[in-house]
């Protein structure tokens, strides 16, 4: 979003601050973790995710690996409570995602010797290794286009279940979305995988 001015950016700003309290402050459902500033939206809702977006982690120092290492353990053990940890590399933070107050319960908790952070997520690891096992029976249930289904992993850095395709294809994104939480799948387009599912 491009302010015209500071005053203007400002005084947008404090409205959403308010708006965010405001919705807060209600019985609302769980938090929806938002998506990257360049992240690209698909007309369904689906987060669409570049090759080249880093939502995995890469190469990190022992002790932060370390780190997530035990985070990954954490949140695998209590999967309802706790998403996907993420290594933010802007920051080099380790980055909890957490869905219920017990799960927030679980990170304070926790012995973490590292710099962190939390966030507030809607969906834990149990519910998106669910959608990553569920999407490769697609074929097998006859959906449009599933043989485009090249991979489903973790997407860390937007707590997601990413599913990977070769080609775009609506009809099986309609399918995703009619399916899953857009807010739970990420879709990422590489024409250079090989099919997980076959024809």
């Amino acid at each position: 979003m491009t302010f015209r001015n500071a005053d203007q950016g400002a005084r947008g700003l404090t409205r959403l601050v308010w708006v965010a309290v405001a919705l807060a402050a209600c019985a609302s459902p769980a938090p929806t973790l938002a998506p990257s500033p360049s992240a690209h939206i698909d007309p369904t809702g689906i987060l669409l995710v570049g090759v080249e977006e880093e939502v995995q982690i890469g190469p990190i120092p022992r002790r932060l690996a370390n780190a997530f290492d035990d985070a990954m353990l954490l949140a695998e053990t209590n999967g309802d409570d706790l998403g996907y940890p993420w290594i933010d590399p802007a920051s080099g933070e380790l980055v909890l995602s957490v869905v219920t107050p017990r799960g927030r319960d679980l990170v304070d908790a926790a012995d973490i010797t590292v710099p962190y952070r939390s966030r507030d997520v809607a969906h834990g690891i149990a519910e998106l290794e669910r959608i990553q096992d569920d999407v490769t029976s697609l074929g097998a249930r006859g959906v449009a286009d599933a043989q485009l289904i090249t991979a489903t992993l973790p997407d860390f850095r937007d707590n997601r279940a990413l599913i990977v395709i070769s080609a775009m294809s609506v009809p099986l994104l309609e399918y995703l979305a009619g399916h899953y939480p857009v807010d739970g799948i990420a879709v990422q387009v590489d024409p250079d995988g090989a099919s997980l599912i076959g024809p």
